[in-house]
C-alpha cells in the first residue's frame, strides 16, 4: 500500500523522536521545568501504587497526570512524558487541518497545517521535549475546533466537548485561558442566544469534574498561580523594553517584548518564510478578514499583549497561539503557494530549510541535555557529600543523585561546610546575577575559602571541593 506524501509529514515527528531517543540518547529533559514535571509524574505514580501523598505542585496538573498513567504501560516516566508531546503534535496537526476546513470551507485536505505547523522548527523540537507545551497546544486546538463547531451549528454536544477541552487546556497550562477567552465568549453568547440552559448546566458540571484533580492536589493553594511573580510584575510598559531585572536575574534580550510577541508571524523557527509572506501581502494587498479571522486575530492579539507585558521572553510560550496564526494566515499562505509553478520542488525546499533550522534550534537543547547527563555521570562517585549548587542541582536531583543539596540561590550564605562540593557556572553568575544571592555566595567562597578544582565541564561548569578558610 502506497502512503500518500501528506502522511509522511505526519510520520516525520515520530521518526524524529526515534532518531533522537535511540540514536542520540536524548531523553527530552531540558531545564528546571522538565525535571519538575518528571518529579511530580513519579510522585503521582507512587500515590496510585501506595497512596503516598504526592505533595503540592505549582503548575497545571494534567501533563503529569497523563504521564503517570502512561508510565504504567511504558518503561519510564520520562519516556511517557516525551511520547505525550509526540502524540500531542500529531493530534494537533489533524485538528488544525479540521479547523482550516471548517473556517474556510475547504472540502479537500490541505498540506498547509502539515507543512507549516507540524514541520515548523520550534514545533518539531518541542514535540520531543519533556514539557507541557505541546499537550497544552493540542488541547487548545481541540477546544477551538469544538467551540467553532458549536458557534456555527449550535450543536450542544460540541459545546460540552469544547468545555471539557477548555478545562483540560487551562489545567495543563494556565495561560491557555487567554488564548481561548474570545472563543469561549462567542460560544457562550450563542448558548444564551439559543437558550440552551440545560447544556450550560451540564457544561458547568463537566468543568467541575475536570477541575477535581487540580482542587485535590492544590486544595490549600488552588488559586496560587494567580500570584505568580510574572503576573504580579505584568506591565504595559514591558512591551517596549528588552532589558529586565527580576528574581531570575538581569537579562538583556535582542528585541523588545512587542516584537518578541509577534515572532509566530515572521521568526524562522516558527514560520519559515514569514518575512516573504509579509512582503507578498504588501505587494498584493488582497488579504480581507472574515468574521472567523477577526476572532482568531483578537485571540492572537490578546495573548501577544499578555506575554508582552511579562518581563521575560521564551519562544516556547508562543506555541499556544502559533496554530491560530497558521489558521489566520491560511488564505495568504495559499495565495502565495499558488504563485509557484513547480510546487513539489518548493515544498521539498521548505521541508529541507525547516529541518535545517530545526537542527540549529535544537542544538542548545541537545547540548544542555548531554551536559546534564555527563555531569550526573561524573558526580556519581561523590554521592553522599554536601553539594552547593545552583541551576544544575535540579537536574541532578531529577536524575536521582544522592547529595545533601544546598542552594546558592535561595539565600545569602556566610558559612560553608568544609570538604563539601561546589558546582558552579562562573560566567553565568557574572553575566546574569549581579547583586543577587548566587553571585554573592560565589564571591564569598572565593574571598574566604580555599577552593580545589576537581573537574571542569563543557558549558562553563566547574566542580570544586571547599577547603579551609583563608
Amino acid at each position: 500500500m502506497k502512503i500518500k506524501p501528506k502522511y509522511w509529514y505526519c510520520l516525520l515527528p515520530l521518526l524524529l523522536w526515534i532518531v533522537a531517543y535511540f540514536g542520540f540518547s536524548f531523553d527530552g529533559l531540558y531545564g528546571q521545568d522538565a525535571y519538575e514535571y518528571l518529579r511530580y509524574t513519579a510522585a503521582l505514580r507512587t500515590f496510585l501504587e501506595s497512596r503516598t501523598p504526592p505533595g503540592d505542585y505549582f503548575w497545571g496538573v494534567y501533563y503529569p497526570i497523563l504521564g503517570s498513567l502512561l508510565s504504567f504501560v511504558l518503561p519510564s516516566s520520562t519516556l511517557s512524558l516525551q511520547l505525550i508531546s509526540v502524540g500531542s503534535l500529531l493530534l494537533s496537526g489533524l485538528y488544525l487541518k479540521k479547523i482550516i476546513q471548517r473556517v474556510y470551507k475547504q472540502k479537500n485536505g490541505t498540506v498547509v497545517p502539515l507543512l507549516f505547523f507540524i514541520l515548523s522548527p520550534i514545533v518539531l523540537v518541542h514535540s520531543i521535549l519533556v514539557m507541557s507545551d505541546m499537550l497544552a497546544c493540542c488541547l487548545t486546538i481541540l477546544a477551538v475546533y469544538h467551540l467553532l463547531y458549536f458557534i456555527e451549528k449550535v450543536d450542544s454536544k460540541r459545546f460540552l466537548f469544547g468545555s471539557i477541552f477548555v478545562a483540560l487546556a487551562v489545567l495543563t497550562r494556565y495561560a491557555s485561558i487567554v488564548v481561548l477567552f474570545p472563543f469561549c465568549v462567542m460560544a457562550f453568547y450563542q448558548l444564551l442566544l439559543h437558550r440552551k440552559f440545560k447544556t450550560l448546566i451540564i457544561s458547568i458540571l463537566i468543568v467541575g469534574l475536570a477541575s477535581l484533580p487540580h482542587l485535590a492536589i492544590r486544595s490549600q493553594n488552588s488559586l496560587q498561580f494567580l500570584s505568580h511573580q510574572w503576573l504580579q510584575s505584568w506591565s504595559f510598559t514591558n512591551l517596549f523594553q528588552s532589558h529586565f531585572i527580576t528574581i531570575d536575574g538581569e537579562i538583556q534580550y535582542p528585541v523588545i517584548n512587542m516584537i518578541y510577541s509577534l515572532f509566530p508571524f515572521f521568526h524562522p523557527v516558527f514560520l519559515v518564510f514569514g518575512l516573504f509572506l509579509f512582503g507578498y501581502f504588501i505587494k498584493k494587498r488582497t488579504f480581507w478578514l472574515s468574521n472567523y479571522q477577526k476572532l482568531f486575530l483578537v485571540s492572537i492579539v490578546m495573548y501577544g499583549l499578555f506575554l508582552g507585558g511579562i518581563p521575560f521572553q521564551n519562544k516556547r510560550f508562543l506555541l499556544l497561539c502559533f496554530p491560530l496564526v497558521i489558521v489566520f494566515l491560511f488564505p495568504l499562505i495559499k495565495q502565495l503557494m499558488t504563485q509557484f509553478k513547480n510546487k513539489k520542488t518548493v515544498v521539498g525546499c521548505i521541508i529541507i530549510i525547516q529541518i535545517s533550522i530545526g537542527f540549529y534550534y535544537a542544538k542548545p537543547f541537545y547540548q544542555r541535555n548531554k551536559l546534564e547527563q555527563t555531569i550526573a555521570k561524573e558526580l556519581k562517585p561523590f554521592q553522599g557529600n554536601t553539594l552547593y549548587a545552583f541551576d544544575i542541582d535540579i537536574a541532578l536531583k531529577g536524575r536521582k543523585l544522592d547529595f545533601n543539596y544546598k542552594s546558592l540561590w535561595k539565600e545569602k550564605l556566610q558559612q560553608f561546610d568544609k570538604n563539601a562540593l561546589l558546582l558552579v557556572n562562573e560566567k553565568q553568575l557574572q553575566k546574569q546575577w549581579q547583586g543577587k544571592n548566587p553571585l554573592h555566595n560565589w564571591e564569598t567562597l572565593q574571598k574566604q575559602y580555599k577552593l580545589e578544582k576537581i573537574n571542569a565541564f563543557e558549558g562553563d561548569f566547574n566542580l570544586y571541593r571547599i577547603g579551609n578558610k583563608k
